[in-house]
């Protein structure tokens, strides 16, 4: 059995606190996301503690079965608490990502849900769901299933398993501080195991530390809750601050017994699971985001569904002796998930009834998308078509999540007549060329087009010099790389058109660019399309689209009671985005405007011709981008006869 140890009771209320005070007040304690890894760090060491220290090496059986008992009821709780909670306050195009991550929570897989989306740059960059919070207990519970199988099932002594302990610890930082940046490597399991491994060794190779240096290391946890940023690359080696400060206090066992500290910590485990849906069900509920008052109301609220859910669910389960567990785990986890594919399916088929009208009047009304904008006799343009479903919206992104380069390396993904193409199109830039995919793929089918798309979050595609100590490097590269590819005669391109957002500045320099050295980077991003231009390549530039919307689009429409042109915003003269500058002083270079396929002299819309513009505040949705093609695909067809 394992000792109780009040300074680890004060552990779990430092992190959790931590982590609902960063959840709360992100710009104000701003490495409060380090609370979870003190938790790592402390489930490490309490559950290599309970295999290994007792005179019998405890069953697995009966590991796992209290495991379920003191974990399971209280998630199950939250989750359909969260189930209920979506359908009554959270719109209706988050449902299937939401019910999905219930669903992935139940089975404890949610952080490998989040890791594959964190590779697209949309789900990334998308709004958090109730259980967002789930990856990490995911985390842990991945961890009890294999770590009880690695100190129980091979037969070692102590000081061999201080060795397989060490060999997770190294490979898994080694890991972790190699793949750190990468989307996948927040929410992964390996590289978190270290973490949970320092806390492993100190169980297995007990040390005794003055409590001086218990202090020191609450010390260092305090630091990367202060210090540490969402842009602190992470975990990696920033990690191992609050880590080695989470071991020192252990070893240290500073006096930390107040009791409200020990209050915390009985609760942290309640308290983490309430905090964050209700973070994000109450803006949805009072239709704006969180009042300083609100805020603290949710922590009361959170504390006080705490307290009701320790005592009456995890510790009446945890101490009835007829509950059987496993049948427990398997009926909670799979009412759940049950649930939540029924309402995926019930949305799903809402969502294809709604694609295949939305796919009938793309081909047979001539007003239809942006064809409203620019045909005369167009009623209505700017209502909200009847059965109109937000979900089908929100989710119609083509193929804007594919065909992203990660490095320098240019990954290039071929659309439209990929066999015996007439002509070659390279597409070049960030997720506002991605986007357009649908309308240059439509045009160019059937005209014996292969589109390239090359594509690369954050960058434009070029700026292939360094003209600026300041600019950054990687986009630099990749842009010298789409070059070399577009120049390369064995790829045959034809035509190359870049697409790129207004505030592309960004891209170059941290922070954006000053007047002088946005004329410099403009200078030098025309003399790359005269180059191009030079070499007997067409060069179109597109505008980027108006955009700027404050809410989600999808969201914001299905929210609103005004029928008729919802959500518009007012028009305003945005400053060209650098390689649109760069193309109206470059004769040999085609710019086509994109405003006035969705701006009128005073307003931009977003619902236009029985269409929606916009999956987001700003990424067009596939069945309007495909709507432009009979105008853009002209454009550049005009361009190759030059």
């Amino acid at each position: 059995m394992t000792v109780f140890r009040p300074e680890v009771q004060a552990l779990r209320a430092v992190a959790v606190a931590s982590v609902v005070l960063y959840h709360l007040w992100p710009n104000r304690l701003t490495g409060g996301y380090v609370g979870v890894d003190v938790f790592f760090v402390i489930s490490g060491f309490l559950i290599t503690s309970h295999l290994t220290r007792g005179p019998e090496r405890p069953r697995l059986r009966d590991f796992w079965a209290r495991r379920i008992r003191r974990l399971l009821p209280a998630a199950s709780v939250v989750l359909i608490a969260s189930l209920v909670l979506m359908l009554l306050v959270v719109p209706e195009p988050l449902w299937q990502r939401t019910v999905t991550e219930i669903g992935a929570s139940a089975l404890y897989s949610q952080n490998w849900v989040l890791g594959a989306s964190a590779v697209d740059y949309l789900a990334a960059d998308g709004t958090p769901t109730l259980v967002q919070h789930f990856w990490s207990l995911s985390v842990e519970e991945q961890f009890y299933l294999f770590w009880p199988l690695l100190m129980l099932l091979v037969p070692m002594r102590r000081v061999m398993r201080r060795v397989v302990v060490i060999v997770v610890l190294v490979s898994s930082l080694a890991f972790s501080i190699l793949t750190v940046g990468d989307p996948v490597s927040y929410f992964s399991t390996a590289t978190r195991a270290w973490e949970f491994a320092a806390g492993a060794l100190l169980a297995l190779a007990p040390i005794a530390l003055p409590r001086l240096v218990g202090w020191l290391g609450l010390g260092f946890i305090a630091a990367a809750v202060v210090l540490f940023t969402p842009a602190t690359a992470f975990p990696g080696y920033a990690a191992l601050l609050p880590v080695v400060g989470t071991v020192l206090v252990i070893a240290g066992r500073p006096r930390l017994g107040w009791r409200p500290l020990q209050w915390l910590g009985d609760h942290s485990y309640s308290i983490y699971l309430w905090h964050w849906p209700l973070i994000v069900a109450v803006p949805y509920a009072t239709g704006h985001d969180l009042t300083t008052i609100e805020k603290l109301l949710v922590i009361v609220v959170a504390l006080g569904l705490a307290v009701l859910t320790r005592q009456f669910v995890e510790e009446p389960v945890r101490r009835a002796r007829r509950v059987r567990s496993y049948a427990l785990a398997v009926v909670t986890a799979g009412a759940i998930v049950v649930a939540s594919t029924g309402t995926w399916l019930t949305v799903q088929g809402q969502t294809d009834a709604a694609a295949a009208t939305v796919a009938e009047a793309s081909v047979s009304d001539a007003c239809f998308g942006a064809r409203a904008m620019v045909t005369a006799g167009c009623d209505a343009p700017f209502a909200v078509p009847a059965g109109f479903d937000a979900a089908f919206w929100a989710g119609d992104k083509g193929s804007l999540g594919r065909c992203n380069s990660t490095g320098t390396a240019v990954e290039a993904c071929a659309f439209g007549d990929t066999t015996k193409p007439v002509h070659t199109i390279a597409l070049v830039g960030n997720s506002h060329a991605g986007h357009l995919v649908a309308a240059l793929e439509t045009y160019g089918a059937p005209h014996g087009w292969t589109v390239l798309l090359m594509r690369k979050t954050g960058c434009t595609g070029a700026t292939p010099q360094r003209v600026l100590d300041a600019m950054k490097q990687p986009c630099i590269d990749w842009s010298a790389n789409v070059r070399d590819e577009i120049l390369d005669p064995s790829n045959g391109i034809d035509a190359v058109v870049f697409a790129s957002n207004n505030d592309a500045d960004h891209y170059v320099v941290d922070g954006g660019l000053r007047s002088d050295d946005r004329a410099t980077v403009t200078r030098s991003i025309a003399a790359n399309l005269q180059q191009l231009a030079d070499a007997g390549k067409s060069v179109v530039v597109l505008g980027d689209v108006p955009g700027s919307n404050p809410v989600p689009v999808p969201e914001c429409v299905d929210g609103s009671s005004v029928e008729y042109d919802p959500c518009s915003i007012d028009r305003v003269s945005d400053d060209d985005d650098l390689v649109a500058s760069a193309a109206r002083s470059t004769p040999a270079a085609t710019y086509v405007d994109l405003d006035r396929y969705f701006c009128d002299e005073r307003r931009c819309h977003v619902v236009i011709g029985g269409a929606l513009a916009y999956i987001d505040e700003h990424h067009l949705t596939a069945s309007f981008a495909a709507s432009l093609a009979p105008f853009l695909g002209p454009a550049i067809e005009a361009s190759l006869s030059h």
